[in-house]
């Protein structure tokens, strides 16, 4: 089962919050790549599991085929 998360609707980054203080009288949100602000947002699943460290040599030699280490 995949995680939703909340993203931009415009740049589908996950680096969004919501804001604090309200806006015209209602919640919203910002987002952090393209700082636009959002009365709502849209929910995807996770595009790398949550604690995958995607980068990292370990996570290299995990995905690794033993016959190549």
């Amino acid at each position: 089962m995949s995680e939703k998360i909340p993203v931009c609707p415009d740049c589908d980054s996950s680096r969004i919050f919501p804001r604090s203080g309200r806006h015209n009288g209602k919640p919203g949100w910002q987002c952090d790549h393209c700082g636009e602000l959002k009365d709502m947002v849209t929910y995807r699943s996770r595009k790398t599991p949550h604690n995958a460290a995607s980068g990292t040599l370990a996570r290299k030699l995990l995905d690794m085929d033993p016959e190549d280490v």
